[in-house]
């Protein structure tokens, strides 16, 4: 299985969905069995490459470090497998959920092209190309957001979408160029060994500004707030993708280019990351509290989990540049171990919430979280895995989300000695505990409040059944603990060189 193949399925999918639909009218499911079909042959051609990790591609004629390069190491699969997998999940939900919509062929091949961009970031091997499937991600990205564009609320945000995440792409571009300058080269293998041994200035402007630019994507405040507007107004399978994945592709692109590129032995990084997710794991949580749109409320939990994940890798990062190795080593393992683990939650999590909250809106036609009030007597599967979604990302044992950020508070914890480790428990415990206190209450209202008088049916079983599977996976994960926490902690490795 050659590295370009598993990237090659979902823009060929995108691509017979659009010729097709010039010859056949009315064939939403044919679209709808392409784009999964496409997305499952990717995840199996990402899961027969795993053994030969790591696995690299390179066009005849265009070799590095000039030349576009694919890479794919451990860290690389784990992401990339994430992004296939909710994809595949939000596709096949989408299949009754936009039922009613026109124009579905370019829904479905928007969806191919988002996910490919998405698996195109995990697999660059050079800054340039993770910079080209990044556009492509984010371009479909803004289309699915505005999809419905019958209505006022999606062009908007949208737009507000388009507008910011351009100038943080441009962003992101402008210090790449930097990188350039300094070493010659975009390639990620030869920046590692031509960037300056010692932090120069120039390090250092590229890396705010590649910080700052991936950040607006991954919703980190003060760059947060086209997030809570898209939400809303998007589809729920496209806030799944957004909540579950896109925005963890810019956690990927910061963690990928400032662990590896400028690696914290040369820069001090660790406090902007420390401070910058401090800043927004607490302002989000606060900020979902007077949410009564359950998307919106859902969608500030989003950042304030950004913030969470951000929080851990300062604490690695500060952790290589302040301390000796096995201590270092350790601790810093322990809090990648436990950013990579909340990736994977979270996006397994909100992933069902979002699904799980469309079939709530599907059946009564409101988001109002006053007018869902015992719903899930109603409507108990996708109430029931809705349940199971919170009491997850709450941080409620035995679930995964407990254990993912008991490994990230562990980390801290082991060098309370140090004033700044010693603040960064009190934010995480004071946080954890506002979130869990969040998502019960949500859980409450939904649960064990009086049924609504008005008769609701369940959700339809094509819609259910990616939902259920999600809240097994949740379970599942709690299960096979040991092996996933043992999959997760090889993943962070090249993080750690």
């Amino acid at each position: 299985m050659s590295l370009i193949e598993p990237l090659l399925y979902p823009l060929i999918g995108a691509v017979a969905i659009i010729a097709i639909s010039s010859l056949v009218r009315g064939k939403e499911f044919l679209y709808c069995l392409i784009a999964v079909a496409s997305l499952v042959a990717s995840l199996a051609g990402l899961l027969q490459l795993y053994p030969a990790l790591p696995a690299s591609f390179t066009l005849d004629g265009f070799l590095p470090p000039y030349g576009a390069q694919l890479y794919l190491d451990s860290f690389g699969e784990f992401m990339a497998l994430l992004f296939v997998a909710l994809g595949i999940f939000a596709a096949a939900y989408s299949f009754k959920y936009m039922a009613d919509e026109d124009g579905l062929e370019k829904y479905y091949a928007l969806m191919l092209f988002m996910v490919a961009g998405l698996m195109g970031v995990a697999l660059a091997g050079d800054l340039f190309t993770l910079f080209v499937f990044w556009e492509l991600m984010c371009i479909a990205s803004y289309a699915l957001v505005s999809f419905r564009n019958y209505r006022w609320e999606p062009v908007e945000a949208g737009f507000k979408y388009l507008v910011m995440s351009t100038i943080g792409s441009l962003a992101a571009l402008y210090g790449m160029s930097f990188l350039y300058g300094i070493t010659g080269t975009l390639n990620i293998a030869a920046l590692i060994s031509l960037m300056p041994a010692a932090a120069t200035n120039e390090g250092y402007f590229a890396l705010a500004l590649i910080f700052a630019g991936f950040g607006v994507t991954s919703a980190m405040v003060p760059f947060h707030t086209w997030l809570p507007d898209a939400h809303p107004a998007a589809p729920s399978p496209v806030s799944a993708l957004l909540s579950g994945v896109v925005i963890k592709a810019g956690i990927y692109a910061i963690f990928r280019i400032m662990f590896t590129v400028f690696t914290p032995a040369s820069y001090d990084f660790g406090i902007l990351l420390i401070i910058f997710g401090a800043l927004t794991l607490t302002i989000g949580n606060l900020m979902v509290l007077p949410q009564r749109d359950i998307k919106r409320f859902l969608a500030f939990s989003s950042i304030a989990n950004v913030g969470l994940i951000l929080l851990a890798g300062g604490i690695a990062a500060y952790v290589l540049h302040s301390y000796a190795p096995p201590v270092s080593a350790t601790v810093a393992a322990l809090a990648l171990s436990g950013a990579a683990f909340h990736i994977l939650n979270h996006a397994v999590g909100k992933g069902l919430l979002f699904l799980a909250s469309g079939c709530l809106i599907h059946s009564t036609g409101s988001r109002d979280i006053s007018e869902l009030e015992g719903i899930a007597r109603r409507m108990p599967w996708s109430g029931g895995a809705m349940s199971v979604g919170l009491l997850n990302l709450g941080g409620v044992p035995p679930l995964g989300g407990f254990w993912s950020k008991l490994l990230i508070i562990m980390a801290p914890a082991a060098l309370l000695q140090d004033p700044l480790m010693a603040v960064c428990v009190a934010v995480i415990l004071l946080n954890s505990l506002l979130a869990a206190g969040y998502y019960i209450w949500l859980t409450q209202r939904l649960a064990f409040k009086e049924a609504p008088a008005k008769p609701v049916r369940e959700a339809p079983v094509q819609m259910l059944l990616p939902v259920v599977l999600l809240a097994l996976a949740c379970v599942a994960i709690t299960m096979l603990l040991p092996s996933v926490i043992g999959f997760i902690s090889s993943s962070i490795l090249p993080l750690l060189g």
